[in-house]
Order: structure tokens, then C-alpha cells, then sequence
């Protein structure tokens, strides 16, 4: 098996126990049932996501955090704006609808979520593979994703010509909230992964 197919299987796998842990997580959170499905990982060149992302006229939530350690990555979680205000309704345990403009609450709650999935993918690394890793406070924007993608990764870009998607479907109750997180591997964090896989 190549380096960069153990590799992929290996970040698959962590994705794949991340979303498991933080749906149980967020069930707790919102006192109600929660499950993230997820529906698909793939490494995808980053100028033809960025020159997707440009496409699109959408407007989004994003959490941005790094995952510092032994391998250390950006990550970023992104929602569509109606599917942030929902989330927001979940969060305060109100109505759906009722929240109708982004606003501190709408920002909290995106937050949180990243919060969520950045700390369940820093377990994963930490406990399964003995990777170091910790995430940093996010940052939420609100902006379009062409955008805030290209902000994201300009300064990274140099270190990696690849970044991993993570395409998932929330689905909260009676609602399905599509849902994007997105990991760019930084200088130094490929061998690390290499020496957890037990590559030379």
C-alpha cells in the first residue's frame, strides 16, 4: 500500500470516528437527537476547489481553527446562512424560523459547533494514533464562501497543494442541515502522520 493511500485511509478513518463522537456530543448539547452523517471525505486539488468555491454564490457561517501539535492543520467549518440561523434555533431551544438575521447568537452557536467537530477530530488524532493535537479559540466570519475560502488558505496555499473535504449531513430532529469542514495539512504534518502509520 502507497504512503499517500495509507495516509488518505488513515484521515478518512479519523474523520469517520470524528463525526461519530460529535454527534454524541451534540445530542447531549441540544438535549435532543443529533446525527451527523457523513457523506463523503476526498483530497481534492486546492485551485480547483478554490476556483469552485469562486463559482458560487453563497452565503455562509464559518468557524476558522487550528489544529496546532504534532500535525498541525487549518480547519474550517462552513453553513449556509439559513442552515446557521436553524442551527441557532437549536441552540436556544426555540421555534425554527424564529431567528431571522445573523447576530451574536447565530455566531455563538456556529462557534460552538466548530468547537465541537475540531475538538472530536483532535481526540481522534490523540488518542487513536498518539498524535499531539489541540485546536485554537475559532474565529467566526460571515461572508460569501468564494471568499472566505480564499482568505482560508492564501497564506497555505505554499505548504500544501491539497486540502482534505469533509462533506456531512447534520440531521437534528426534523431537520437536515448540510454542512462543509474542510482540513489543510501545514509544513510538518505529513511526517508526523507517516511516523503514526507506521511509515518510515
Amino acid at each position: 500500500m502507497s504512503e499517500t493511500t495509507r495516509l488518505d485511509k488513515m484521515i478518512q478513518l479519523v474523520a469517520e470516528q470524528a463525526i461519530e463522537k460529535s454527534s454524541q456530543v451534540l445530542s447531549k448539547l441540544l438535549k435532543q437527537g443529533a446525527k451527523i452523517e457523513l457523506k463523503q471525505v476526498s483530497l481534492m486539488d486546492i485551485a480547483l476547489v478554490t476556483e469552485k468555491m469562486n463559482e458560487e454564490d453563497k452565503e455562509v457561517v464559518a468557524a476558522f481553527i487550528g489544529l496546532e501539535g504534532d500535525a498541525p492543520f487549518k480547519f474550517l467549518f462552513s453553513v449556509g446562512m439559513a442552515d446557521a440561523l436553524q442551527i441557532t434555533d437549536l441552540f436556544l431551544g426555540q421555534e425554527t424560523g424564529t431567528t431571522i438575521a445573523f447576530d451574536d447568537m447565530t455566531a455563538s452557536a456556529v462557534q460552538e459547533v466548530g468547537n465541537i467537530l475540531s475538538s472530536a477530530i483532535s481526540n481522534v488524532f490523540s488518542q487513536d494514533f498518539q498524535v499531539e493535537m489541540k485546536p485554537t479559540p475559532p474565529e467566526v466570519i460571515q461572508d460569501y464562501l468564494g471568499t472566505l475560502f480564499q482568505q482560508f488558505i492564501m497564506d497555505l496555499a505554499m505548504e500544501s497543494d491539497q486540502i482534505l473535504i469533509i462533506e456531512s449531513k447534520f440531521k437534528i430532529v426534523r431537520s437536515e442541515l448540510d454542512c462543509y469542514m474542510y482540513l489543510l495539512p501545514l509544513a510538518g504534518s505529513t511526517e508526523a502522520l507517516g511516523m503514526a502509520t507506521g511509515m518510515k
